[in-house]
């Protein structure tokens, strides 16, 4: 599972102990993901369909309209 970390988080597993820092996207194991998603620690990625546009569009500001 992919997941975007929110938070520090470090987590115990049978492959030893991982730190993760805030910012970073992993690909981690099912149960590496179910710790750190109870930690509320990280947050799922979805598959973006395109990722040139931004999801949402930008709002103009007012020094936009005055260029």
């Amino acid at each position: 599972m992919k997941l975007l970390i929110t938070r520090p988080v470090v987590v115990t597993g049978d492959g030893g102990t991982r730190s993760f820092a805030p910012g970073l996207t992993v690909e981690v194991d099912a149960a590496t993901a179910d710790q750190i998603l109870a930690q509320q620690a990280g947050t799922a990625v979805e598959p973006v369909a395109n990722a040139e546009a931004p999801a949402t569009p930008r709002r103009r500001k007012s020094a936009d309209a005055e260029t």
